[in-house]
Parts: C-alpha cells; sequence; structure tokens
C-alpha cells in the first residue's frame, strides 16, 4: 500500500482483483469499486487506447510481459491522467493473473511540452536573429543579395547527400546563412567596386571570415559555427585564407560550404565580371578537386548538379 506506482491484479479477461493505494490515489476509485470491474467497464480508456490494451492482453495470455506503454486514463472525476504501464503474468494458487504497474508521468509530460514549447520559441528567435542579419549584410553587399541562402541551399544538398547526421546539417545551414557576415567590417564601395582590386583592398576582403568569426564566436550555438565561418575559404593545401589550414585541420561543415560558396560564386553576377555559368563553376572545382577542394564534397556536387537535377532557388 506504500508504494508509489499504482499496483493491481486482474485476471486474463481483464477484471480487477485488486488494487492498492496508489492505484485509487491514480484513478480515482476506491479499491472495492475496482475490484469485479474492468478498464472497459470503468471507460478508463481512450478509445485510442483500447486496441493497444487489447494487444497488451494478447502477449499476456501467451505468458509475455509487455510494457511500459503510454496510456491517457480517464479518472472517476472526468480529469485525465498519463500513465505508463507495465504487466506481468504471475501465477497465484495456481492461476494465471495478471500484475500491473502503472506510474503516473503526467507531470513529467507536461514539463517535456513546455520545455518543447520553450526550445521551438528560441528556434524560432534564433531563425529571425540569424535571417536579420543575413539581410544587412545584403543591404551591404547588394550584388551578392541571396547568396548566402544559395550557398546554404547547396550546403544543405550536398551534406543530406554524404548523409550527415541531422543535427550537423542544421549547423551548416545556420552557418551558411551569416558566412559572409564579416563584410559588414568592408566599406561598400568596395564591395560593388566593378574593377579589379588592389592590395590593400584585397587584403581588406580575405580578413571577411577572421571578422565573422570574432562576431559569431560570443554567440552560444550549439553547432561550431563560427569555426565554420572561419575556414569557409581555406583550402586542402593550405593556400586559402585567413590561417593557411590543410586538409584535416579544416572542419568538413567548411569543406562543405567552402565548395558551395566557389558553386554559387562562379555561377552567378558579381559587380566586377558576369555570371560565369554554372559549367565553369563544376569545371572549376572538378579541376580541383583533391587540390584546394575535398574530393568526396566536389563528387557529391557534381553528382547533385549532373544526376539529381539540382537547381538554385531564388
Amino acid at each position: 500500500d506504500y508504494a508509489p506506482d499504482a499496483c493491481y491484479i486482474n485476471d486474463l479477461k481483464g477484471k480487477f482483483i485488486d488494487g492498492n493505494k496508489a492505484a485509487e490515489r491514480v484513478i480515482g476509485y476506491k479499491r472495492e469499486e475496482l475490484i469485479g470491474s474492468s478498464f472497459l467497464k470503468l471507460k478508463l480508456l481512450s478509445l485510442a487506447d483500447i486496441s493497444k490494451a487489447v494487444k497488451l492482453l494478447a502477449k499476456n495470455l501467451i505468458g509475455l510481459p509487455s510494457g511500459p506503454d503510454e496510456f491517457v486514463l480517464n479518472r472517476k472525476d472526468n480529469s485525465k491522467v498519463i500513465v505508463e504501464i507495465s504487466t506481468y503474468p504471475v501465477k497465484i494458487k495456481g492461476k494465471t493473473l495478471v500484475l500491473g504497474i502503472a506510474r503516473d508521468i503526467t507531470e513529467r509530460k507536461k514539463a517535456e511540452q513546455q520545455i518543447k514549447q520553450s526550445y521551438e520559441k528560441l528556434q524560432r528567435t534564433m531563425e529571425t536573429t540569424i535571417n536579420t542579419i543575413s539581410k544587412i549584410i545584403e543591404t551591404r553587399d547588394p550584388y551578392t543579395a541571396g547568396h548566402q541562402n544559395r550557398v546554404s541551399q547547396l550546403a544543405v544538398a550536398i551534406a543530406q547527400e554524404m548523409k550527415l547526421p541531422e543535427d550537423k546539417i542544421e549547423g551548416i545551414r545556420i552557418a551558411a546563412l551569416v558566412h559572409d557576415i564579416g563584410k559588414i567590417n568592408i566599406p561598400a564601395e568596395i564591395l560593388s567596386k566593378p574593377s579589379k582590386l588592389n592590395e590593400m583592398e584585397l587584403s581588406l576582403i580575405k580578413n571577411h571570415p577572421k571578422t565573422g568569426y570574432d562576431i559569431l564566436k560570443t554567440i552560444d550555438f550549439p553547432w561550431p559555427v563560427a569555426r565554420i565561418v572561419l575556414q569557409h575559404h581555406e583550402r586542402l593545401d593550405g593556400s586559402g585564407y585567413p590561417q593557411g589550414l590543410k586538409g584535416k585541420k579544416i572542419l568538413l561543415e567548411a569543406k562543405i560550404m567552402g565548395v558551395a560558396d566557389v558553386v554559387e560564386a562562379m555561377s552567378s553576377h558579381r559587380p566586377y565580371r558576369p555570371s560565369l555559368g554554372i559549367d565553369k563553376a563544376l569545371e572549376e572545382i572538378s579541376q580541383n578537386r583533391g587540390i584546394f577542394y575535398d574530393p568526396e564534397v566536389v563528387d557529391t556536387c557534381l553528382k547533385l548538379f549532373k544526376e539529381k537535377g539540382f537547381k538554385f532557388e531564388s
């Protein structure tokens, strides 16, 4: 009677034979009201749960335990209680009966729902913040409007085709949407300059991954967003910037974004040149496969365009 979980015994037809104090508390019926009755007779089960209960009883009939399984029970006062029920066939005086243990998880489910709602709200807030940052960058560099979004589309498609975990794919998506945030520190006239950049202007451009990293590193993302942004212009042979990293020292996410960035940039219009077209972009990554760009990432990108019909959405 002092057990925290509801315990009851019923026969193989579902009729209650006994129950403890916790059972009374959980479903709101006194022991004497339970004995001789059943889940169905007392209408404890919702219609959706009756078939589930029948399956559990079928297991017990062949001597197998069941559960824990989740049920929503109708209490005597018509309120609802969420329980996890486990059942065990037992022999009492030579007769096969069923011992049921029902744990009240109502408060736990409410807490889980609140956590889920808070997480979803946080996700929406983060998404809005990321999109706002992306739009701010585009106002500074109107020629690349939509560039980050398109890079995100391709980077995510590559990651999905490579069968990366969903969590890693989401990190790539978020990082791609803000990968050029460091350009906010570059004068607009340099970003939109139609002629060749001089050495000083080029050094400012090459510093944008580091500036982006410095901005993003203070945000507690659940993914290495700042490091992906820092490394998206690194190349396998060490010829990239800003750190000149080589091979395995470059994050896979950054390798994916590097390829997506090059393909999108070459196939789009720029202030200093018209679009070179998607064929030229794919030729660039093919020729430099294993030199600048990760071979698996390149192969996956080529497959997306040539076999899967990938196209950028506007």
